[in-house]
């Protein structure tokens, strides 16, 4: 079964080696499949074998739809070329931020505005995937937390949550309340 596809503004948040990436990369590839350009922002591009494995399906001049571009050094600035390069390629379809939080800490007001004033500037029609890493919630109402998760859904983004439940290659995706579960595998995940 395919997975959910991103719509509108999301913001997939996951602990480490959740799959966060790979689940981000799956969504470039069906928005490539689609006939779209998708732009992808990190501060280190993904693994080059994890990239061929879920982009194997694609033929190789589909794959110079993606177009990756660096968030290392002012995150602003380089988030502000990733805007600029949004408008100007033809038919952009997904803007992805891989880890557009710190690891750790607090995520800082420059920050949370560059991203909502990038939310903001996007064509109609294009679709934004953040990514971030939860943390251990020490209150214990929760398992995981979410970074800058209150002022993004105040900015109209879905939030969705992707856990490791066990050390396997199962997954469960939390769309709201509805859990689905996925099975993460060379090609991506798939929906079990």
């Amino acid at each position: 079964m395919v997975i959910p596809i991103v719509s509108g503004l999301c913001h997939l948040s996951a602990p480490p080696k959740a799959g966060s990436t790979s689940f981000a990369l799956q969504q470039a590839c069906l928005a490539i499949s689609d006939g779209k350009r998708v732009i992808w922002g990190s501060e280190v591009m993904p693994d080059n074998v994890r990239f061929s494995q879920i982009f194997s399906n694609l033929d190789i001049s589909a794959a110079s739809r993606f177009h990756g571009m660096s968030t290392a050094g002012e995150f602003k600035r380089c988030v502000l070329e990733i805007s600029k390069a949004a408008k100007i390629l033809p038919n952009v379809g997904l803007v992805v931020i891989d880890g557009w939080t710190p690891p750790k800490g607090q995520v800082s007001p420059d920050t949370k505005n560059t991203i909502l004033e990038l939310s903001s500037n996007l064509n109609e029609g294009c679709n934004l995937l953040l990514t971030s890493q939860s943390y251990a919630d020490a209150s214990g109402d929760s398992e995981y937390r979410t970074r800058g998760e209150k002022i993004l859904s105040d900015a109209g983004f879905s939030t969705w949550k992707l856990v490791r439940p066990s050390d396997d290659a199962r997954r469960i995706l939390t769309i709201e309340e509805e859990q689905i579960p996925l099975l993460l595998e060379e090609e991506g995940f798939k929906q079990i």
